[in-house]
């Protein structure tokens, strides 16, 4: 579907630094850039909607700039439908929504002011993707293990290669496939055990992912050997999708190769029904782990797009059980490295030279877990802007991932006392201590319910962390609370995905505490009321019956008809979670528990073991429900 384009290009050309590049006659003019934060596996870049700050995911595999209806109505977005009253609909790994279209008086990013920018609009809550119709303003160099994106514009170069860093390394290209302003992704082809593959540049996609029909191609199956369940995932839409890892023997892009190494494999399309043929999705997409490890420059006027290696493993970059050993560095038969520059400098330094430089170096050393590499940023960021509240926070962060609790405590404490109005900040010191009370032996209890509060007071009434919040003050054992925030998340989330999400919140709550449990159980048939349970699904695992299944829905259940002394029915509800997601330690724990109930006891004991192996807290979270073996 094609939207109206916007005439921005001259305002955002106002930039300009000219460098040599191959030849004295090839220049390339910066344009501008965009700083980038890795949050996880999420590049998140910092704008202004009519002045107020905004935050997006950078995502090159969207070809129009969308937002949620929540988001929307935060920033108080007029939402139209398109001229003529067309029907828009945006897919993704979940399906397809229908959008709407929102329209922004003022936009600011990568330091030039848009006026009446248009963002598609669907139901997804607080999701805000900043996307092609955006970044193809100039060709443009994902710079992403720097934490920057830079707009290029090369002049006078013809079809000279513009991979202008790659000095003394070697880089690889591929040929895109044709884009216009309706097809833009970034398109290209790849082979799998030498099979060929269309592959997107997606860095919206958290990690690279396989789709199910390719992986079959390539001879991999899900009940192939070595191939491992990790459990579900999803995208726009409401459709999930089961996800595996598998090992295949070779990755080949352009010149670039990898052999033995891991990849994930999903459904990219389970919304449709069996048998209807895919159509809009690739076979793969390389996602943010993949730009992480590679820069990678698009040259749109060429129709190419020049990359290279920067070490590490190309993909599952936040599975331990992958980051270390079993992926080889790639080979590489790329073309011959472009000329130094012969006049001017690099259009872009690798080297951080300030505070926010060596902050987001650091948070994209935290996305690859180079934890240590991180920490020594991060460190640095906080010494040269010690009254930086976010780069606390964010050291915060990588240490807690790091499983450095003290010190992780020590700076969301520093930007609370920096940035008292900081909600993240609230909230993660009180999971941290929630979690780890040993950490604050003496006032954690006290700690976390101050936190919440604070959250409370500072959240809007009709903001999406009121759901989280409502977890938190049930997880501390103020019910009345944790209730009072899940009935106001529900009032103000009305669609029914939405109410699915929030019901299933409130009986899972409700079942913890043991309390209502008549309440919980009408809760938990409500929500799957609204994504209805189907039979399992056999073979291919292509169809809406895996896309409406609820597991965590039936964990809920099983655990209140647990509570309930209604052993079978709880059991049932566990196999029913179980067949869709294997790996659900709660399901097998509660289930376990049930059959040793009911006199099972090779069964029972079993099905505990399994999941402690998969959570070694999950015996301790049922003993604080007072459901022991």
């Amino acid at each position: 579907m094609r939207i109206s384009h916007l005439g921005y290009v001259v305002a955002v050309a106002a930039f300009s630094l000219s460098t040599g590049i191959a030849a004295a006659n090839c220049q390339l003019q910066q344009i501008a850039t965009l700083p980038v934060d890795m949050q996880g596996l999420r590049p998140i870049v910092s704008t202004k909607i009519n002045g107020v700050a905004a935050r997006f995911i950078l995502d090159s595999g969207v070809f129009y700039s969308t937002i949620g209806r929540d988001f929307a109505a935060q920033y108080k977005l007029p939402i139209s439908s398109l001229q003529g009253g067309r029907s828009l609909y945006v897919g993704g790994v979940g399906g397809r929504e229908r959008a709407e279209v929102a329209t922004v008086n003022s936009f600011e990013f990568a330091g030039a002011s848009l006026s009446k920018v248009q963002f598609i609009v669907i139901d997804q809550g607080s999701m805000s993707l900043l996307g092609q119709n955006l970044l193809r303003l100039s060709d443009v160099e994902y710079d992403l293990a720097n934490g920057i994106v830079r707009f290029l514009k090369p002049v006078g170069c013809g079809r000279q290669p513009l991979a202008y860093w790659a000095v003394s390394t070697p880089f690889s290209f591929v040929k895109l496939q044709y884009m216009d302003a309706a097809e833009s992704q970034l398109r290209a082809t790849a082979t799998i055990n030498g099979h060929d593959v269309t592959v997107w540049f997606d860095t919206g996609a958290s990690q690279s992912v396989l789709s199910l029909q390719a992986a079959e191609r390539a001879g991999i199956a899900p009940n192939s050997p070595g191939v491992t369940f990790l459990g579900l995932s999803g995208g726009i839409g409401p459709a999930s999708t089961k996800v595996w890892s598998a090992a295949i023997d070779t990755f080949q892009l352009g010149g670039e190769k990898v052999q033995h190494t891991h990849v994930l494999i999903a459904d990219l399309e389970p919304g449709r029904e069996a048998g209807e043929l895919a159509e809009g999705m690739p076979d793969m997409l390389l996602g943010a782990d993949f730009f992480l490890s590679h820069r990678i420059y698009v040259a749109y006027g060429q129709y190419k797009l020049y990359f290279t290696y920067n070490g590490g493993p190309l993909f599952n970059l936040n599975l331990p059980q992958f980051t270390s050993g079993g992926t080889e560095p790639p080979a590489s038969s790329a073309a011959t490295s472009p000329a130094s520059p012969t006049t001017g400098e690099q259009p872009g330094s690798d080297a951080p030279t300030d505070a926010d430089g060596f902050r987001r170096r650091g948070l994209a050393f935290a996305s690859m877990r180079e934890f240590d590499r991180a920490l020594s940023d991060l460190t640095h960021a906080c010494d040269l802007a010690p009254r930086d509240a976010g780069s606390h926070y964010d050291r915060g962060i990588v240490y807690l991932e790091d499983g450095q609790f003290k010190p992780a405590l020590q700076d969301f404490s520093t930007a609370l006392t920096l940035l008292p109005s900081d909600i993240d900040a609230h909230l993660e010191r009180a999971q941290l201590l929630q979690l780890h009370p040993d950490v604050d032996p003496t006032g954690a209890a006290a700690e976390v319910k101050s936190d919440l509060d604070a959250v409370n007071r500072l959240a809007a009434p009709d903001a999406g962390v009121r759901l989280a919040l409502g977890r938190l003050y049930g997880d501390s054992g103020d019910y009345s609370a944790g209730i009072e925030q899940i009935n106001q998340w529900l009032s103000h989330h009305p669609l029914e995905n939405d109410q699915a999400t929030g019901l299933n919140s409130r009986c899972w709550l409700r079942a913890t505490s043991n309390r209502d449990l008549q309440e919980a159980l009408d809760d938990c048939n409500h929500a799957l009321s609204l994504r209805p349970v189907a039979p399992p699904t056999t073979g291919t695992l292509i169809g809406r019956s895996l896309a409406q299944d609820d597991p965590a829905v039936l964990d809920s259940r099983g655990l209140v008809y647990l509570r309930l002394g209604n052993l079978e029915s709880a059991i049932h509800d566990y196999d029913s979670a179980l067949r869709t997601d294997p790996n659900m330690p709660t399901s097998l724990y509660g289930r376990g528990l049930a059959e040793l109930r009911q006199g099972e006891k090779a069964q029972g004991q079993a099905d505990l073991a399994a999941a402690e192996k998969l959570d070694t807290g999950v015996a301790q979270l049922f003993a604080k429900m007072g459901l022991a073996p």
